[in-house]
């Protein structure tokens, strides 16, 4: 698989790939802040349901 993503990757344009990696960044930083949002609500969740 990581040979059919390098190949593509290859074939991206400059912008492309810029592009690619900004909205990577932007979803890594969502997620990162979300995951700490979720895991606050998780806890509480667990200790509802998890007696």
């Amino acid at each position: 698989m990581g040979n059919r993503v390098t190949r593509w990757w290859k074939g991206r344009s400059t912008n492309e790939k810029l592009m690619y990696l900004l909205i990577g960044a932007l979803v890594v930083g969502i997620a990162t802040r979300w995951r700490f949002v979720f895991g606050e609500a998780a806890e509480a969740f667990r200790h509802i349901f998890g007696r």
